[in-house]
């Protein structure tokens, strides 16, 4: 399951170890009990995020 979250705390990203400041959109990957918390950089890498045009106004999904 995937889910698309924003930070309410620091928060560790799971690809990079850089620390996510408050407000900051990220990627929870939930295989097998474990869950995997990327950042918008890790996930656009690893190809679980994109940019989307919508009514005339680029915006990141993490759902394809």
């Amino acid at each position: 399951m995937i889910r698309g979250c924003i930070v309410i705390g620091d928060l560790g990203c799971d690809g990079c170890n850089r620390i996510m400041e408050h407000g900051e959109q990220y990627l929870v990957v939930e295989e097998d009990k474990k869950k995997i918390r990327l950042c918008v950089d890790c996930a656009l890498k690893a190809g679980k995020a994109r940019y989307a045009k919508e009514k005339g106004e680029k915006i990141l999904t993490f759902f394809q």
